[in-house]
């Protein structure tokens, strides 16, 4: 491997660390292969919206996968309406899958008697801060058209604020049981999962088999279509022609998908796997996968009969590059 940039094709920059799967979903192996330019290129339009995808979200939530900010993602993030209680609330769920109610603007009016009426809600585990909030809001209220019109002494204005304040202390937090069930949809953007898995592959098959693939027919494609992918506003482009264009195929036939599982010990939603061959690269990510296959590996010397199997586990399991011998024969060690 030279110390050229694999996507660039430059050697101004030094080569920085790159993590071969991207270590915001749990990836531990990482070569030189980036100069810092192409590295941040990469993260940005390719790992980013990996990462951001929901069912990636799920997987580190749900082994505590930290990011490189040391946060945990929570998939279940909407706002949710709870329709079945005495007052509708709108609900949100905390890191700790907890949840707590969406504060909502309070809302101030004139009674028939010439009093102020005042309604908010906040989660009970809040409370603290209502009084500040009536103030603020109230103080807000008697500067506008309407609170104006009152034409109340500033003491009147602090003693409508008190009896507030006073009244909220009074209110008891209620309680209760959430019986309804929260529906929300999930969008998958397949593209950006295809992306990913174009450059991890482009990446090992750089590594593996150094400049003679870079440089090969199936090595340009695949790099051609990764820079193309790194800008604002990308060229559209239809997911099946690509893939057929790159021979990545967008998923794992039966046969490989079972091999995959008896590498991982069936887990293979917590593994990242990529098993290389003379012949091509085998693909698996938290168990979305996809195959490259090419005949430009056939005339390079790096290339051998050995197969290799880059392997990452995202909850403390086995990780590292083996030989597919080294791993079969230590498969009850996941």
């Amino acid at each position: 491997m030279s110390d050229t940039c694999i996507l660039c094709l430059e050697s101004s920059e030094p080569l920085t660390e790159e993590h071969i799967f991207p270590e915001a979903a749990g990836g531990s192996i990482s070569k030189y292969l980036l100069c810092k330019t192409c590295n941040n290129k990469l993260g940005h339009w390719v790992d980013a919206p990996y990462v951001d995808q929901k069912l990636i979200q799920l997987a580190r939530a749900a082994y505590k996968v930290q990011g490189k900010t040391g946060k945990i993602p929570q998939p279940f993030s909407d706002t949710y309406t709870i329709d079945d209680s005495e007052y509708e609330l709108k609900i949100k769920l905390d890191s700790n899958f907890a949840p707590r109610v969406v504060p909502q603007a309070p809302r101030v009016w004139i009674t028939e008697s010439g009093e102020i009426g005042l309604s908010l809600s906040r989660d009970a585990r809040d409370m603290k801060e209502i009084p500040k909030v009536i103030r603020t809001t109230l103080s807000r209220f008697f500067k506008s058209e309407e609170g104006m019109q009152l034409g109340w002494s500033e003491e009147e204005k602090e003693r409508a604020i008190q009896r507030s304040v006073e009244g909220a202390k009074k209110v008891r937090p209620k309680s209760e049981q959430i019986q309804s069930s929260l529906g929300g949809s999930w969008m998958i953007d397949l593209k950006a999962l295809f992306v990913e898995h174009v450059k991890v592959i482009y990446e090992i098959c750089c590594f593996e088999f150094g400049n003679d693939f870079r440089d090969s027919a199936s090595g340009q494609r695949l790099r051609t279509f990764l820079l193309a992918r790194c800008t604002d506003v990308p060229e559209p482009w239809e997911w099946l022609e690509v893939a057929k264009y790159l021979n990545v195929a967008p998923q794992l036939p039966p046969g490989l998908d079972g091999f995959v599982k008896h590498l991982t010990n069936n887990n293979q939603q917590t593994y990242h796997v990529a098993v290389v061959t003379p012949t091509g690269v085998v693909c698996s990510m938290l168990g979305m996968g996809a195959v490259f296959h090419t005949k430009d590996l056939e005339g390079i010397s790096a290339a051998s009969d050995v197969a290799k199997v880059y392997l990452s586990s995202i909850n403390g399991g086995k990780s590292g590059i083996f030989t597919l011998g080294e791993l079969l024969g230590h498969a009850n060690e996941f």
